[in-house]
Order: C-alpha cells, then structure tokens, then sequence
C-alpha cells in the first residue's frame, strides 16, 4: 500500500490546478452554435451534386465502399441519378474522386441534423441543394484557431 504522506502533495497540486481553470478558464473549446470554426479549403463535409454535369454513368454508386450512394431513376428515364443514405455515409469521398463530370462536391458543411431516420436519405432533387449550417444560418461568428505561445490555441475572427 503506498505511503498516503507521499501522494497528499500531489492530490492538493490536482485540485489546485482543477480550482485554477475553474476561476480563470484557459479554454481552447468553441461555444458552439455561438462560434464555429473555420474549416480548412479540403474539407470533407456532405456531399453537393450539381444534376447539369452529370452523365447518370454510375461510377459514384458503383465504388461507394458504405452503399451509401444510391442511383435514383425517374419515370421516362433509363439511368439514374446520384442520392444519398447519410445514415450510412462514412464520408470517405470515393464518390467525390471518381466522378469524370465533377458533378458531385463535398462542401464545408458538417453540423446538419436530422429529427427522422429517413430525412436523412436525399434524393437527386435534395443533394442539388446547397446544404446550409443551421449555425451560420442563425448567426454564429466564424473563427479560426490560431496558436499563441502564452495560452497555446486560441479562436481568433476570421
């Protein structure tokens, strides 16, 4: 059994410093939907489809590791156009890659909820949708994460 008088100091150095960030937090947390930080120029976020380039080849369906994407035919139509199951989406970006129109995008949008299970399959019609953050829909300042040599990360306006 160890010596209690040898780990009492260090007990009181944890909750000195637990007691330090309590009075003066050194936060390097974004209080989210307040603030959202900006996401880098390649970010991988949900996926965009633009239906005027498209050439209904397949090719996004086809390499789709998850089965996520889903070709969705149209009555009067022979071949069908890219949907997506975001329940089942691991946002690898194959579709992305593949596609020889560059029909498909993935945009710098991740925070979207959904209240049902199926809201969370879109149809051709949907994904041609620009997908918005609920937060910058509602007003959240962007910020970028800087680092400072006192406080290590800090958010700064971006």
């Amino acid at each position: 059994m160890p010596n209690p008088l040898y780990s009492f100091p260090r007990h009181l150095r944890a909750i000195a410093t637990g007691l330090k960030y309590l009075i003066a937090p050194n936060r390097m947390t974004v209080y989210y939907p307040e603030k959202v930080i900006e996401l880098p120029r390649a970010y991988r976020g949900l996926i965009r489809y633009h239906p005027e380039l498209c050439t209904q080849c397949g090719l996004c369906a086809m390499i789709c590791p998850a089965a996520a994407m889903k070709m969705f035919v149209k009555k009067g139509e022979k071949r069908g156009r890219p949907g997506v199951n975001y329940q089942r989406c691991i946002f690898c970006g194959f579709c992305v890659d593949i596609c020889p129109q560059n029909a498909l995008e993935m945009v710098r949008v991740h925070d979207v909820a959904y209240d049902r299970w199926e809201d969370m399959v879109l149809p051709p019609e949907k994904l041609a949708q620009e997908p918005v953050s609920p937060a910058l829909a509602e007003g959240a300042k962007v910020v970028k994460p800087v680092f400072s040599e006192e406080r290590g990360l800090v958010h700064e306006p971006a």
